[in-house]
């Protein structure tokens, strides 16, 4: 297994090829950092005809899903194109952007399930295309998230491009696994593959889905919700009017438009302990935890429900993609003690103080500190790798300083233990590692 790690911003962006040849892309990072470091390398995949044939987003913040809904309007842009091409359009010109290799399936916690039964109208709306991107919702809700933006209009963009992308422009599978529902851990748990990769689902529970369909449902039930779904209805027959006709320039300008301010954030936003988490698996190889933004706590839970820690008992994996770009809140000593593994992933560029110096010696005590911090694992005393998808040399302005603290803790762990441990720093689009 390869595990292509990309820069990302703030966010999570990378992408597996199982020793078969399938491509998994896991999560897109932020939609700027997609455009300069991952379309190239994903466009190579499509000029060689490779395919990506599993798109993994582990959740709806903005910094894991702004890059997929990216590449996914990136690749409608060049359907659209090539459908006119077909048609014998000859003035039409190619996309600016970079083409995108075909999407054959998705798996993510898609915004109408979330929902619920409580949903009403929009429900409605989301479900008929149900069988689309349906990944495409969640890049709009957390943009406008961070752009302080109210949610309400940021939904409304979310249905209109669904309906759009329901014309047939694209139409991939999403977690048929689970007959087209929510991911989540079942007893007892199934195996999922793609090519020799084999995913088993540790996250999230059920008690994590329906806490947040029960923040949705409070946001849609209210007087600002009810104003959305009205002009959500008013525009639904004139979207798919442009379709019909063939009126591109009129689907296609409002695609990325600003919003205008409705709604109330504080009602809407989706814990990170719904992150959809795997343990994988290569045939007779190597293995690895993917953790999107989920707790420590619940990582374990799902390790054990899935059989895959007996409880009270360690496990060790090739790779640990740490869980919410190394935030304090989600590692615990108990977890490191518990969790070893060669290859310690962390995606964050100092935003947020991530990776946060605390979690980086927790790390480091769960290899090489005193017994109560250090872990029991037969494999503690290896030699083992700290990878970062961001330098100070790299970083923002503002995260400059943070990055060159983490650095300067990483340089004195390797002089104090030569041979132990080891780290590299991205300085360019991505890094590989070779299992």
């Amino acid at each position: 297994m390869k595990i292509r790690v990309f820069q990302s911003d703030k966010g999570d962006c990378l992408l597996l090829t199982s020793n078969d040849g399938k491509h998994v892309m896991v999560d897109g990072g932020m939609s700027k950092s997609y455009t300069e470091h991952v379309a190239p390398f994903l466009n190579r995949l499509h000029e060689n005809g490779e395919k990506l044939d599993l798109v993994y987003v582990s959740h709806i913040d903005q910094d894991h899903i702004s890059g997929v809904l990216k590449m996914a309007d990136d690749l409608v842009r060049w359907k659209i194109f090539e459908f006119q091409r077909s048609q014998g359009n000859t003035h039409i010109e190619s996309p600016e952007e970079l083409r995108p290799p075909e999407i054959l399936k998705v798996w993510n916690n898609a915004f109408h399930d979330q929902v619920g039964e409580n949903a009403g109208a929009i429900e409605q709306l989301l479900a008929a295309r149900a069988r689309v991107l349906t990944l495409v919702p969640k890049h709009f809700l957390k943009e406008a998230l961070e752009e302080h933006v109210e949610l309400a209009q940021s939904e409304a963009e979310a249905v209109r491009l669904s309906r759009r992308l329901g014309s047939g422009q694209l139409n991939v599978p999403l977690n048929p696994e689970f007959n087209h529902g929510l991911m989540f851990v079942t007893d007892p748990p199934e195996a999922m593959n793609a090519g020799t990769l084999q995913f088993t689902v540790i996250g999230p529970f059920t008690e994590e889905l329906d806490k947040l369909k029960d923040a949705w449902n409070k946001w849609l039930e209210s007087a600002a919700g009810q104003r959305h779904v009205d002009r959500i209805r008013r525009n639904n027959d004139q979207d798919e009017d442009n379709l019909r006709s063939g009126r591109w320039d009129d689907v296609l300008a409002p695609l990325l438009a600003q919003a205008a301010v409705l709604g109330n954030r504080s009602d809407v936003t989706l814990p990170n302990l719904a992150s959809l988490m795997f343990h994988l698996e290569e045939a007779g190889g190597a293995t690895m935890l993917l953790t999107g933004d989920g707790h420590w706590e619940d990582i374990l839970a799902g390790l054990e429900s899935a059989g895959k820690l007996v409880p009270g008992s360690g496990l060790h994996v090739d790779v640990l993609k740490v869980q919410h770009h190394g935030s304090e809140h989600n590692w615990h000593h108990d977890f490191g003690k518990r969790i070893t593994a060669d290859h310690y992933i962390f995606c964050g560029n100092g935003a947020h103080h991530n990776p946060d110096l605390d979690v980086l010696d927790a790390v480091l005590e769960s290899r090489l500190g005193p017994a109560a911090k250090r872990s029991n694992n037969a494999e503690v005393g290896n030699p083992f790798k700290l990878w970062f998808n961001c330098a100070s040399s790299i970083a923002k302005p503002e995260n400059r300083s943070h990055m060159k603290k983490i650095e300067t803790k990483i340089k004195a762990a390797e002089t104090a233990h030569p041979g132990i441990v080891s780290s590299l720093f991205l300085t360019d689009s991505s890094f590989e590692l070779d299992l």
